[in-house]
């Protein structure tokens, strides 16, 4: 195959990848999205930790105070305590993710209420059905009055594209406590395909109405923001005075998760009752009251960890509206990308050797994953990964594939056309190096040696063709190896000559050299065959050798698809068949050309025996007799 073939089709191959990856990626394959997702989540491992600010901390409901309170769900008396407790130590804001929507007993419910009266700080929960599976099961689907003083009071950019959640029911806190309290927020959690949990709804729509979750609430409260400075733009943003927080168009916001469980400091319910917390511990805080026992199943996959309190989230959610520090989702210029990873891999691939072409893949791989982290780690950005990746392993992987096959049967192709040629040694490098094999003519200065049999003609006149042709391929057989052992190029029988060059189709400085010595070995071995034919009773043959060297046209000739040989063509190449009929003039086994004798007579002892003129030439050519090696 032609390089430039290669290269168009290294092109071609690319333009085939990025389009098809592009297509997935505006066709939103779902392996692809898991699988974007979940780099998403190894981003957050290998940035690790981010140390939460001091504002928010955790009162847990956990094994420890399960012990000392007894078995939860705890009397509504014990919460009121717990309030009365955080607001004495100064909480600035009291958070609860623990449902209270049935009546307990008059005494402990009119406790607890009184507690949330007079702290004034308490957000309690609500609960929204999303897909209406809990009918009858103390969720409503009517309005509830009491709940539209906590839904969103500035819609902003309602005409721009906007879809979000909707909910059919909803858990509402009872209203005895719900009166009292600074703000109702719902605690609705909804994980990805794959169950980790990745996004915080910031609204939900209910009855015409935008509800935020606790975490927006808590820090509205915490920054001393009046209701009306937490508005909804549907252009894609949550806006809570002058802190813009990035939604997607569902109205969501990714979480910017701080760290593994235990990240917020904690401290047991059961220590905040007892006192054993410092005074203080709780001064202008916001104090978040969830679960983190095991067995009460509160628990969330999240990039960190497969098992996170619910609780944690909440508190994530806080500390990034608080630190304004916000995960933004971009997509822009990830097709560019796609084209461009794949283009670069597809003009470069071809043109490159092997090691330099697995050395471009890993810089444009493991550079753009960099890249890549980098933007989420600095700048808070989640860059699509995948598709841009996909667009370096899958372009590398199919134009090294392509190259494999390609080049497997153009190893073939070298080897069928050159293994009757040359030495095994030639055709392995002809195979790594293909462009030696360059197809059709080029001018090369070459060597080359004509060899004939002596009175052939009468000799197969006048014995049996079986032993003709036994004596020939006996004596062609042994001159064909001395040809390779000087790795020469075997161009053609003819007849019962023989036709062989150096120089070509691997280049060869010493190629002179190579032919006169190959000519001398040739005289040895076939003074060994006389001998032996002699002894055996057969007729002895006798041959003549030309050497020429010059500029000749060499390269695949013939009609393509049918029949082609790998020869040389030229003035050149007459003047050593000519030699070769010269030596029965003079006697001679190996007469070479001055052109020949100029490049060797450093290294062979020659007579010279005149000028000639031979057919063909106008200029008389000067001509030597090799006679050996001279004597080192």
């Amino acid at each position: 195959m032609k390089l430039n073939t290669g290269k168009k089709a290294g092109v071609v191959i690319a333009v085939i990848v990025a389009l098809t990856l592009s297509i997935m990626n505006q066709g939103a394959v779902r392996f692809f999205e898991v699988l974007e997702e979940k780099t998403l989540d190894m981003r957050f491992q290998f940035r690790g930790k981010i140390n939460p600010g001091p504002e928010t901390v955790i009162a847990a409901i956990d094994e420890k105070s399960i012990k000392e309170l007894g078995r939860f769900p705890w009397p509504r008396s014990v919460w009121g305590r717990v309030v009365d407790r955080l607001t004495e130590d100064g909480a600035k804001v009291i958070v609860f993710d623990v449902f209270f929507t049935e009546t307990e007993n008059v005494e402990s419910d009119d406790l607890f209420q009184q507690s949330i009266r007079r702290s004034g700080r308490v957000v309690l929960p609500v609960v929204f059905d999303l897909i209406g599976k809990y009918k009858e099961t103390g969720f409503t689907d009517k309005k509830l009055d009491f709940m539209a003083p906590s839904a969103y009071r500035v819609i902003k950019n309602n005409d721009a594209p906007f879809s979000p959640i909707s909910a059919t029911m909803v858990l509402p806190t009872l209203v005895r406590f719900s009166a009292f309290a600074k703000s109702i927020a719902h605690i609705n959690m909804i994980s990805d395909r794959d169950g980790t949990l990745r996004w915080e709804m910031l609204a939900i729509d209910y009855q015409g109405e935008y509800y935020a979750p606790i975490g927006i609430q808590a820090a509205r409260i915490y920054l001393d923001l009046k209701p009306e400075e937490l508005s909804l733009d549907y252009s894609g943003a949550v806006r809570l005075g002058n802190i813009a927080i990035p939604t997607d168009e569902y109205g969501r916001m990714l979480i910017n998760y701080r760290g593994p469980n235990n990240t917020f400091p904690m401290y047991a319910v059961s220590d905040i009752l007892d006192r054993k917390t410092p005074p203080g511990t709780f001064k202008d805080k916001i104090v978040l009251i969830g679960a983190t026992a095991l067995g009460i199943y509160d628990l969330r996959v999240t990039p960190f960890s497969t098992h996170m309190a619910g609780i944690e989230k909440h508190a994530s959610v806080v500390d990034n509206i608080l630190r304004r520090d916000f995960i933004r989702q971009s997509e822009t210029a990830v097709i560019v990308l796609i084209f461009l990873f794949a283009l670069v891999l597809g003009i470069a691939l071809p043109r490159l050797g092997a090691g330099a072409g697995v050395a471009l893949f890993l810089c444009l791989f493991i550079g753009y994953l960099g890249f890549v982290y980098y933007l989420f780690a600095v700048q808070g950005i989640w860059f699509n990964l995948v598709y841009p990746a996909s667009a370096i392993l899958f372009g590398y992987t199919s134009l090294t594939a392509y190259r494999f096959f390609t080049e497997e049967r153009r190893a073939r192709e070298i080897r069928a056309m050159f293994s009757s040629y040359v030495s095994k040694r030639i055709v392995d490098e002809l195979i790594r190096d293909p462009s030696k094999a360059k197809l059709g003519g080029d001018r090369k200065e070459i060597t080359v040696l004509f060899s004939d049999i002596r009175g052939f003609t009468t000799f197969s006149e006048q014995h049996q063709p079986e032993e003709v042709v036994s004596l020939l391929n006996e004596y062609l057989g042994a001159m064909t190896n001395i040809v390779f052992e000087h790795e020469g190029t075997l161009d053609k029988f003819i007849g019962d000559a023989i036709m062989a060059l150096w120089g070509a189709p691997v280049g060869q400085p010493d190629h002179a050299e190579r032919a006169c010595r190959c000519a001398l070995a040739m005289i040895e071995k076939l003074k060994e065959l006389q001998k032996k034919w002699a002894n055996e009773g057969k007729y002895v043959i006798d041959i003549g050798i030309g050497i020429n060297t010059g500029g000749m046209v060499v390269g695949n000739m013939g009609a393509e698809g049918k029949k082609m040989d790998y020869t040389v063509i030229g003035d050149n190449v007459n003047l050593g068949a000519r030699l070769e009929s010269l030596t029965r003039q003079y006697n001679s086994h190996i007469i070479i050309s001055e052109s020949t004798y100029a490049q060797v007579k450093n290294i062979v002892e020659a007579q010279e025996l005149g000028s000639v003129t031979v057919k063909g030439k106008q200029r008389p050519v000067v001509i030597y007799n090799l006679l050996g090696l001279k004597k080192q």
